[in-house]
Formats: structure tokens, C-alpha cells, sequence
């Protein structure tokens, strides 16, 4: 009864806080999902997820508190983000309650990893959109280890990039900026697509693409590839609290 009282019972914030957290995509490998603190914001208290994940900036924003209940280090205050980075980390567990204070919101995707965690530690750290030629295609991986690589992709208006997986490691693209862009390849049949930014494209095992770009403006991607199996027990049973602040 008394943590019924004090509300840290588990809060599923996709059901506490449907209008800040949205599912866009889940399957047995990573779950997805749109977030947004609106202008001066306060969210009410909910689990933090105890999977490992990547947060993707889809917009810039000032800093945003995050208050822990019933945790030693109470609140902690997120730096400022930028539109186009993403940070990683590891799996915890925690409840709080998020207070954006700012005029602009916080929009943003969570990608938690479903799959064998593997040197989780090593989850962490901010990364950046990077400079490149203008009217070139770009690729860099930003992050790998055993468990998943991150790559940031560019492909220049007009031009081609082929996007392969091999027989054991799926990927999810998720669009840093209006994409339209045409699909084609092998046991495809080509076709005309668009995705607005913030969008997530599921890539299965084995698949071979070429993607072009047909908009006048390059198209980023940030492309996650899913190095180990989807993981057989609840990540929920695992969690470990919050070490350390955001």
C-alpha cells in the first residue's frame, strides 16, 4: 500500500503518458518509440526503460529535468539537445517525473535495444551530425560494439547508396530529414517512397537495397545494426538502478 501511495509502482509511460510517449514500431529485436515534452511541460511519474537504448534529437531544445523518485540523486537537470544527434545507454531502473521548462518542446525517439546485451557499459556517450562534401555521399560508423553499430548515413540529392544486412544482423533506419527516395533491389519490386524525420524503416536479415534519393536536398539516415539475437527473458526483471545521472 505504501508504494501504491507513493506511485512507484511500475508506469508503463506509454500508457501513464500516451500523449508525451507513442509506439511507432516493436518487433523482437528493438521497440521504438516517438517522445515529446511539450512547451513548459510537466510529465507525470513513470518507469524509465531497463533496456539498453539510443535517443535520437529530433529537434533542438534546452535543458530538461528529470526528478527520480525515491532515488539518492533526486533530480537531474539534461543538457541542451541538437536536431540530428543521438546518445546511448545502458539499461536502468528508475521513476521519475520530467519537467521541460523551456518555450520549444523536446521531441525525440527512444530505440531500445531487445537483443543479447554484450559489454553494456560500453552504451554511452553523445554523438553528432558531421560535416561532408557537398553533393557527396557520406557514410560513418559512430559507435560499435558487440551488441550494435550505429552508422550515419548521407546520400546526395540524385544519387544512389546500396543498404545491405547480412544473414544474421537486421537494421532499423531512422530519417534525420524529409526523405523521398526510391526503392529498388534484389526480390524488390521498386517503388517510391517517403518518410518524414523522425521516421523509422525496418531493414530484415539478408535484404539487399539501393536506395536514391529524389529530393533536392540530401537525405540522413542513422542506421542501428542489431549484432546479437533478441534477448529471451523480460529486460524488466534485470534492471539495475540508475548509476549515474543523464
Amino acid at each position: 500500500m505504501c508504494l501504491l501511495a507513493n506511485g512507484v509502482f511500475a508506469q508503463d509511460p506509454l500508457l501513464v503518458a500516451p500523449q508525451n510517449y507513442r509506439l511507432q514500431l516493436e518487433n523482437d529485436w528493438v521497440k521504438v518509440v516517438r517522445v515529446r515534452y511539450g512547451p513548459r511541460e510537466k510529465v507525470p511519474a513513470h518507469d524509465h526503460t531497463q533496456t539498453a537504448a539510443a535517443y535520437v534529437y529530433l529537434n533542438d531544445c534546452g535543458p530538461v529535468i528529470f526528478k527520480h523518485i525515491n532515488l539518492s540523486y533526486g533530480a537531474i537537470t539534461r543538457p541542451e539537445t541538437k536536431a540530428g544527434s543521438f546518445r546511448l545507454y545502458k539499461a536502468v531502473k528508475e521513476v521519475h517525473e520530467v519537467e521541460n521548462p523551456n518555450d520549444t518542446p523536446s521531441d525525440f525517439l527512444r530505440v531500445e535495444f531487445k537483443t543479447e546485451p554484450i559489454n553494456d557499459k560500453t552504451l554511452r556517450g553523445k554523438f553528432h551530425r558531421e560535416s561532408y562534401p557537398a553533393g557527396e555521399n557520406f557514410q560513418k560508423t559512430q559507435f560499435e560494439n558487440e551488441q550494435i553499430r550505429v552508422t550515419r548515413l548521407v546520400i546526395a540529392p540524385n544519387k544512389k547508396m546500396d543498404v545491405l544486412t547480412n544473414a544474421s544482423e537486421p537494421a532499423l533506419l531512422i530519417a534525420l530529414s524529409p526523405a523521398k527516395f526510391k526503392v529498388s533491389g534484389k526480390k524488390i519490386k521498386a517503388a517510391q517512397m517517403g518518410l518524414e524525420m523522425g521516421r523509422a524503416r525496418w531493414l530484415g536479415a539478408d535484404r539487399q537495397e539501393t536506395l536514391e534519393n529524389l529530393g533536392g536536398a540530401p537525405l540522413e539516415l542513422l542506421r542501428f545494426d542489431l549484432k546479437t539475437k533478441p534477448a529471451l527473458s523480460d529486460p524488466n526483471d534485470k534492471g539495475k538502478p540508475h548509476a549515474h545521472p543523464h
